[in-house]
């Protein structure tokens, strides 16, 4: 700030009581000339700038040539600012997600807005990189950041997807939220929520079906330690994708032991995506075991004992059979129609007929009705295991055809 001079007491007229205090002022700074073009981005502009404002200075002088001192002075000058501008917009545009181009800036604005792109990426992936550089021991962030680098288009996958993924709702609000949400766990095959009074005030209950109709209290691994980490009772498959979902959705996986139940991993979920204030409770689903008889004619050509096999993988209780628990919803009926279907579809039946359908127990029979129904809360049970006749059983009996 410029000093100002020591002001003076000037008195006038000879009045001694009309004194004034008197400054000297510093000369006004002048006004800048507003005719440079601030859209000036780049070598040429700056140069044909710097060009006209010399051929202003200097009317008389008509010729400029690349040698003279001040136009070589002038190019300098206007690389120098080329590369200071190209430095500015460089630095600028790091502070957007959709112009930035350092793989640091994509992951730091990506994790702002709630997308860790680490913990979503596939361990496997940053494992198979090329050591780093001189030994350098890395981190999982500074490892995305050098396989973005070796890989731009999984950069810009991220970049697409970080906005779109954190635009979605995640959290349970209404009945069929909570469905939606429990069922994407790789341990449950189907669920149903419903509303229950309790007296003070409603609670959520959701029958859980789990993948191969396990209990929800029942440990995944029973006694000794885990193998690799993985609990005895689980498949490997199957306990990867369990892994692969915690990583992702960012919730803790509890420490594989004896206590390790599929509650337990379904409450983590729950407790990150309820609503505050709600109270969600998890029930085991409720079964509708069923008793079938089935009688096939087989067309000549086909062996009995061929199509019997090809039909007990149509109707059996593992993956991707007819009986699979959850294949067929909560309060979804069973139809005549469906089983005949199904078994129609086996090449070589010629007649498919059911001389029994009802659901185990002290049930009538639906054979001529056509339909066993379910309640809103059972599902479909048929495991036809011969030691738990309780859990549904089937027979099928082939008739005509050859004899192997």
């Amino acid at each position: 700030m410029a000093e100002l001079s020591e002001p003076t007491l000037e008195f006038q007229g000879g009045c001694p009581d009309c004194g004034e205090r008197v400054a000297v002022l510093p000369i006004p700074i002048p006004d800048v000339a507003n005719d440079f073009d601030w859209n000036s981005r780049d070598y040429d502009s700056f140069r044909l700038f710097m060009m006209q404002e010399l051929a202003h200075r200097f009317p008389d002088r008509r010729r400029w040539t690349p040698a003279d001192m001040e136009v070589v002075i002038v190019e300098l000058l206007a690389a120098a600012l080329d590369r200071t501008s190209h430095a500015l917009d460089a630095v600028q545009a790091e502070r957007y997600l959709e112009t930035a181009r350092r793989p640091q800036s994509v992951r730091r604005l990506l994790k702002l807005i709630g997308y860790d792109a680490a913990q979503r990426t596939d361990p496997a992936i940053l494992q198979s990189l090329p050591p780093a550089p001189g030994g350098i021991a890395e981190n999982d962030n500074q490892k995305l950041e050098r396989y973005w680098r070796l890989n731009p288009a999984a950069m810009e996958t991220a970049r697409q997807e970080g906005p779109r993924l954190t635009g979605e709702v995640r959290r349970m609000v209404t009945l069929a939220d909570h469905e939606t949400l429990i069922e994407e766990h790789p341990l449950v095959a189907r669920t149903r929520a419903r509303l229950v009074w309790s007296g003070a005030w409603y609670t959520i209950l959701v029958a859980t079906l789990l993948e191969k109709n396990k209990a929800l209290d029942d440990p995944l691994h029973i006694g000794g330690a885990p193998i690799n980490g993985i609990p005895s009772e689980v498949d490997k498959d199957l306990w990867n994708k369990i892994v692969e979902y915690h990583r992702i959705e960012r919730l803790a996986l509890p420490p594989v032991n004896e206590k390790l139940t599929a509650r337990r991993l379904l409450r983590a979920m729950i407790e990150q995506n309820r609503m505050v204030g709600s109270e969600v409770f998890l029930e085991t689903a409720k079964a509708a075991p069923i008793t079938l008889a089935l009688s096939v004619r087989v067309k000549k050509g086909y062996f009995r004992s061929e199509l019997k096999q090809a039909l007990n993988q149509v109707f059996t209780a593992d993956e991707g059979g007819f009986f699979e628990p959850g294949r067929l919803g909560f309060g979804e009926d069973l139809f005549v129609s469906d089983i005949i279907e199904a078994a129609m579809a086996v090449e070589g039946v010629e007649v498919a007929c059911l001389n029994r359908f009802k659901r185990v127990g002290a049930y009538p029979d639906r054979t001529t009705t056509g339909v066993i129904e379910i309640a809103d809360e059972e599902f479909v049970l048929c495991e036809n295991d011969p030691t738990d006749p309780s859990n549904g059983t089937y027979r099928i009996t082939v008739n005509a055809g050859e004899v192997t």
